[in-house]
């Protein structure tokens, strides 16, 4: 629920049920309208949300090992105590839970299970590591060991990494607080700040310390004109066709999401995505994050996070989100991938090298700390992504360093955007004759 959703509307327009109607809906969404929450620096924050945090909220940091902002180091939480997933019990078999383990090759404990130990906490409660004792021993971050086993047994088994375990007979006895990743807003705990008399403001204060709401008309979304990929944080691919445009279909608001998780990728997906091609998107990811990894490794030292990767369902949601227009095969922030419609990406046939293209943008950022100069961070992920031969055969222009990047930062049409990038392609050709890859991992790893 947007906690929102208090300012604009009576109190008649509550539904009998407890639903929101409507007409209070379109009300706190025009209120809230070019507001944006940023942090110290005036950047726009990432805005994670859960179920329930059970009490207190989660540090990135400590749950995917990233380098964590000061908003996402996790806040006690009193307000979501009394929540429906403020307490769990779940209950497994050693078989179930041995057969859970044997699916991934970071928990195959071989063919029996003894034992289960949490080894370390974090400070927020959560199982930041586990012990598995059994035929081999292995130790494993308490979030992936739950993706692994709700993964085998279910997304309801284990509804949080925020628990204990104990034995009773043949059974582990999990007693758990809160619901999902816990990190930044607490829905069940703004909920019932909301029906308090919080406003909004104070609502992402509390669960975002350190941030505020700025009214930004910068950030609305742009037209067709372009955008400022700088302005907005956002690193974009062009889609492949610059005759055909893209779905001009609204934002879906109604559209049914479904998730899945692969061992470091979580895909949000449109309910009327095959599963089967949901799965191959992972399998894609995977395959190109173990190649990136093994062709990095010869020259630089690099670590990946755990990435959520979004298939949007139209066209309107895709632009809405990023604010990139609509000639944006896909856009890459942080740890967050945003694409255009599968069906889209699949009849341009750019379907896996978007993908590729946007995982090679993480890649790029994590060994350069985010200082890649434009144009090469560009013209490599074009290299990486094997899209080579696509824009080998665009149109040249020759240009400045400096002209290049603010050029690239303010591309106004899809045809001018796809010739700076043929552009930057060609440019880290030259470099790969000179240096070959490696000299190019090691550029982008030099301050």
């Amino acid at each position: 629920r947007n906690p929102a959703v208090r300012e604009g509307g009576d109190r008649d327009s509550t539904l009998p049920d407890g639903r929101v109607s409507e007409t209070r809906l379109i009300a706190a969404v025009r209120a809230t309208e070019g507001k944006i929450l940023i942090d110290v620096h005036g950047q726009a924050i990432d805005s994670y949300f859960g179920a329930s945090c059970g009490g207190e909220t989660a540090n990135i940091g400590d749950l995917w090992g990233v380098t964590p902002p000061q908003y996402l180091r996790g806040v006690r939480d009193e307000y979501c105590e009394s929540g429906p997933h403020a307490n769990w019990i779940d209950t497994i078999s050693r078989a179930d839970l041995l057969r859970a383990l044997q699916s991934d090759s970071r928990t195959d404990v071989g063919s029996h299970l003894d034992n289960l130990l949490i080894s370390k906490r974090d400070d927020s409660g959560r199982a930041e590591f586990i012990r598995l004792v059994g035929e081999h021993e292995k130790t494993i971050r308490g979030w992936d060991f739950k993706i692994i086993a709700g993964r085998v047994l279910g997304w309801n088994v284990l509804k949080s990494s925020r628990f204990e375990v104990s034995r009773a007979g043949s059974n582990f006895v999990f007693r758990g607080t809160g619901f999902g990743h816990g990190l930044g807003l607490c829905q069940e705990g703004a909920h019932v700040m909301a029906a308090r008399g919080a406003s909004y403001q104070k609502i992402l204060e509390k669960y975002f310390p350190g941030t505020n709401v700025k009214t930004d008309v910068e950030t609305r979304r742009q037209d067709d004109a372009g955008s400022s990929n700088h302005a907005t944080g956002w690193k974009s691919d062009v889609l492949a066709d610059a005759n055909v445009s893209a779905s001009r279909r609204l934002p879906n608001a109604a559209a049914r999401m479904l998730i899945i998780s692969s061992d470091h990728f979580r895909l949000t997906y449109p309910a009327d995505v095959d599963r089967r091609d949901a799965n191959q998107v992972l399998n894609t990811l995977e395959s190109a994050r173990a190649d990136y990894l093994r062709r990095a490794s010869s020259a630089v030292s690099v670590n990946i996070p755990s990435l959520e990767i979004r298939l949007n369902e139209s066209t309107g949601d895709f632009t809405s989100r990023t604010g990139q227009p609509w000639w944006a095969a896909a856009a890459t922030k942080g740890r967050s991938i945003e694409l255009q419609p599968w069906q889209l990406l699949k009849q341009r046939g750019v379907l896996f090298t978007t993908l590729r293209h946007e995982l090679a943008h993480v890649v790029i950022d994590a060994i350069s700390h985010d200082r890649a100069a434009h144009w090469l961070a560009e013209g490599f992920a074009i290299y990486l992504a094997g899209e080579g031969e696509t824009y080998a055969k665009g149109a040249r222009i020759s240009l400045s360093p400096e002209n290049f990047e603010n050029r690239l930062a303010h591309a106004k049409s899809q045809t001018e955007m796809r010739a700076l990038y043929a552009a930057a392609y060609v440019k880290v050709t030259e470099m790969l004759r000179e240096s070959g890859e490696a000299g190019i991992w090691q550029k982008l790893n030099t301050p």
